[in-house]
């Protein structure tokens, strides 16, 4: 069963329109690595997938219009120790198909706490999980 560390919502302005926007979020503490990390995401991804009631859809709908965001926090950890955390993180992701397949669909990043608390939630911050790309991001840009 998927339990995430915390659930962060909020809703935000953008092109005239008032949006709900959900996260779950992820803990990564420097001195555990990436695989309990990599477990977690793909605990989610099993509840992405898993069937609604009658087969009909996923149940995840009945809670969600869609799916909440994925965002892993690095906590006491410098720039450069987050970045290799990430780093390493992709690769075990993407070797568990659930969440390779996950992650094309789910908007999920990577932010350090000390960057959110900075600069905010909304701030250009997260750096995606999946794809090439690894400049930062907004939360409405992943």
């Amino acid at each position: 069963m998927f339990r995430p560390a915390a659930e962060l919502a909020y809703t935000a302005d953008l092109d005239d329109a008032r949006l709900w926007l959900g996260a779950f979020v992820e803990l990564h503490r420097p001195d555990t690595g990436t695989e309990p990390i990599a477990g977690q995401l793909a605990a989610s991804a099993r509840l992405w997938d898993q069937a609604g009631p009658d087969g009909a859809g996923r149940a995840w709908e009945r809670l969600w219009r869609t799916f909440p965001q994925l965002l892993v926090v690095p906590v006491g950890t410098t720039a450069a120790e987050a970045r290799t955390a990430m780093a390493d993180l992709r690769p075990a992701a993407e070797e568990r198909p659930g969440l390779a397949e996950m992650l094309t669909a789910v908007p999920a990043g990577a932010a350090r706490l000390e960057d959110l608390l900075q600069h905010g939630p909304a701030a250009p911050v997260r750096h995606p999980l999946a794809g090439q790309e690894r400049r930062p991001y907004g939360w409405t840009e992943l």
